[in-house]
């Protein structure tokens, strides 16, 4: 048996060709470099840092509210007791000044003018109760009149019209409610009984 040797291939010539490559423009590869950086730069500064500083602000702001509630809260803590205290002394002072009770006061106000009228203002004073009223008529406005004049706390009504509502009968008006004090009201009410 002969052997036959195999035979592989044998390059016997070089190619010295070679694959062109464009140089790349290091003028354009450094602006594009300065330009991405100043936008990483910018978007940190606006997007992250500025954002974490107004963030940091607010919570500031938000501790600093909490504080100052807390030290309200703590300031006015007997709030409530001032209030009945109050509002006891001055339902005696103006009793024993000889005004009538402000709770008389105000009921005599929901029954006679807020029910029947629209009411913008009132002010009660030891004297005289001052009500600014609007959308009655000014036969409504007598009704109440009567009626306030009928009380034992009232002394006397005064009346006066402000404007009236283009073509309707519709007024506003102020009323001023003179008030009685309460020895006079005693003693028209010991009159009354004998």
């Amino acid at each position: 048996m002969t052997r036959r040797e195999s035979r592989a291939p044998v390059k016997t010539t070089i190619n010295l060709a070679q694959r062109e490559r464009k140089q790349k423009d290091l003028g354009a590869v450094a602006v594009t470099a300065v330009i991405l950086a100043i936008a990483i730069g910018l978007f940190c500064k606006y997007g992250v840092v500025d954002r974490l500083r107004a963030l940091d602000q607010a919570e500031t702001q938000a501790e600093e509210q909490e504080a100052l509630v807390a030290k309200l809260q703590t300031e006015n803590r007997d709030y409530d007791a001032v209030l009945e205290e109050y509002q006891s002394s001055a339902a005696a002072q103006n009793i024993t000044g000889g005004g009538p009770d402000p709770m008389e006061c105000l009921s005599l106000m929901e029954s006679d003018l807020l029910s029947r009228s629209e009411v913008s203002s009132f002010t009660i004073s030891n004297a005289a109760i001052t009500v600014k009223l609007s959308g009655v008529t000014l036969n409504e406005i007598s009704a109440m009149y009567s009626d306030l004049m009928s009380s034992s706390l009232v002394s006397g009504v005064q009346v006066y019209t402000a404007a009236a509502d283009g073509g309707a009968q519709v007024v506003e008006a102020t009323l001023t409610v003179d008030l009685k004090s309460t020895e006079l009201a005693a003693d028209s009410g010991e009159g009354a009984a004998s």
